[in-house]
């Protein structure tokens, strides 16, 4: 009685478990890097909320806003503020813009990293 039973999975049957695999860690790490996006904005959404916080203090102290992101830096740091870098979540500086002596403008280019912002839909706060 001669059987010829192999023990072992055909190479078919290896390539589609492979094409299994390889398309669930596709999905995984687009729904990470996905995550990851989204937890950016909201940092620096929540920065963004932090630091219009820290000018409404600085109008309610000087009777006016900073004129300028330098003016709000140096308040930043003299009051030992934990954001004195004004840096968002993708390493860009913030923008800020005093637009009177009283309301300002401050937002992040967002994740888009253009230097020339024209991505409107991509900022982030209070944008003119």
């Amino acid at each position: 009685m001669n059987t010829n039973k192999r023990a072992g999975f055909t190479l078919v049957e290896l390539l589609t478990v492979i094409a299994i695999i390889a398309l669930l860690a596709a999905l995984i790490l687009g729904l990470a890097g996905n995550a990851q996006k989204k937890a950016a904005r909201d940092r620096a959404n929540a920065e963004i909320t932090q630091l219009s916080s820290f000018v409404g203090d600085y109008l309610a102290q000087y009777g006016q806003v900073p004129q300028n992101l330098a003016t709000l830096s140096n308040a930043l740091k003299a009051a030992n503020h934990s954001l004195t870098n004004l840096q968002d979540p993708w390493g860009m500086s913030y923008k800020y813009e005093a637009s009177s002596k009283v309301t300002f403008y401050l937002w992040s280019l967002g994740g888009d990293l253009s230097a020339t912002g024209t991505n409107r839909a991509m900022w982030i706060g209070s944008a003119p």
